[in-house]
């Protein structure tokens, strides 16, 4: 008789009329300790109802590697069901384009667990501006993504710009930038104009705003035609917007967090209406043609974004996913190797963490507090029963209040973000 997977992230209503149906592999249980561990039951986690899901872990041990394994899962769905999601990585170190291409360093760990290497049909997104770099550099993408000046708001400006607008740089700012958007669409350069025209700021706090705004032309972020919200919430595809090359500017945490703020908003908005959509047609039987499915938005160096202390750009737009993003239909998955810097609602709210090994007394002071309902002892103990390897992780499904220990799949497609090494592995050398 075959050994029945184990089911995280459902209710037991749901578990009981759906089984195993909108789920993806996630890994496979780890039953005892150290030389006794062994691998039993396959793990499957819900991807068919929103979550808020953590993915812990000190750096090198995974976290990355198991945003790729859940994209995966979702492109391996049965069409029926892949259809009705998206899934849209935030990539902050420029490694999730290697999706396309197949893992053939790890054939025979594939193997092992039944798989095969497999190249996935994901779609790479780069800076409108620095498309010619990643040309020049032979880096494949599929287009490119820029934000509309005219969407921002004189907050979003403030925040990357990281002032106050209680001061004179951004009463003026602010008083710029709502003037504008009375008439309609602009520029960076429309922007500049008006504060130059400003006839009651100071010609030295005209000067800082528009060096500012000089410098956000070099971002590469900007164009007159942002990228719709559509083009990325594709049925059935992974979107990666990839925002490595931002940590080359001074301001490059400000940039990617207006970049990702932005893209938040656009996300809610566009689900919010289809779900007015989705709803009109089961009362109606009607069945409408702009389909925006629902969606997965995973976010690596989550802690940069939505920071436990202060705000950023992308703070209220996040909030509003963790908050209300379950009726809409939006899932965020927050990636950190500092959960004790992610803000407390975000670890409130979750329902699914995963935590590859911590070590650092915060962090794990952090975890305690999202564990220490449902578990026996203390969570340290859990931890340093992990095996020593990579990929190993406790599992913590608030659904069902379990707690379980994880080895994470391995992935078909190739991981970039493996630690580089100065030696050659030659065939019979090292």
């Amino acid at each position: 008789m075959p050994v029945r997977p184990i089911v995280i992230g459902r209710d037991e209503e749901d578990a009981k009329r759906f089984g195993e149906l909108g789920t993806i592999t996630l890994g496979k249980h780890i039953v005892g300790t150290g030389e006794d561990a062994h691998l039993t039951n396959t793990i499957v986690m819900d991807v068919a109802r929103p979550h808020v899901m953590l993915v812990l872990g000190k750096r090198g041990q995974g976290k990355s590697y198991t945003l790729a394994t859940i994209a995966e899962g979702v492109t391996e769905l049965p069409k029926d069901i892949r259809s009705n999601l998206s899934v849209v990585i935030i990539d902050t170190m420029g490694i999730f384009w290697s999706m396309k291409n197949p893992n053939e360093k790890q054939v025979e760990l594939l193997a092992a667990w039944g798989l095969q290497p497999k190249a996935f049909d994901v779609t790479v997104y780069v800076p409108h501006g620095h498309k010619d770099f990643f040309h020049k550099e032979g880096i494949p993408y599929d287009g490119t993504y820029a934000l509309n000046p005219s969407d921002l708001t004189p907050e979003d400006w403030a925040l990357s710009f990281e002032l106050s607008l209680i001061d004179p740089t951004g009463i003026l700012l602010d008083r710029v930038v709502r003037k504008l958007k009375e008439s309609g669409s602009y520029g960076i350069d429309d922007i500049i104009e008006a504060v130059d025209a400003d006839r009651r700021a100071e010609p030295k706090v005209k000067e800082a705003l528009q060096n500012r705004l000089l410098s956000a032309k070099e971002w590469g972020l900007f164009s007159s035609r942002g990228t719709p919200i559509e083009e990325l919430l594709q049925p059935g595809k992974v979107s990666i917007i990839d925002t490595s090359l931002f940590s080359q500017l001074g301001e490059g945490w400000s940039v990617r967090s207006l970049l990702v703020g932005l893209v938040a908003r656009r996300i809610y908005e566009a689900r919010i209406a289809a779900r007015r959509r989705e709803e009109t047609e089961l009362i109606t039987g009607t069945v409408a043609k702009k389909k925006i499915p629902l969606t997965w938005l995973m976010i690596d160096e989550a802690h940069q974004f939505l920071p436990a202390d202060g705000r950023t750009a992308a703070t209220e737009a996040l909030l509003s996913l963790v908050k209300q993003g379950r009726q809409p239909g939006i899932s965020c998955v927050f990636a950190t190797q500092r959960p004790n810097k992610l803000h407390e609602d975000a670890i409130s709210q979750a329902d699914l963490v995963l935590t590859h090994r911590l070590t650092v007394k915060a962090d794990i002071d952090a975890l305690r507090s999202i564990m220490q309902t449902y578990v026996l002892f203390d969570i340290t103990k859990y931890l340093n029963e992990l095996p020593r390897e990579k990929g190993v992780a406790l599992v913590l499904d608030d659904n069902s209040e379990r707690l379980f220990t994880l080895k994470v799949k391995p992935r078909q497609s190739w991981h970039a973000g493996d630690t580089p090494i100065a030696l050659r592995v030659k065939e019979g050398l090292v």
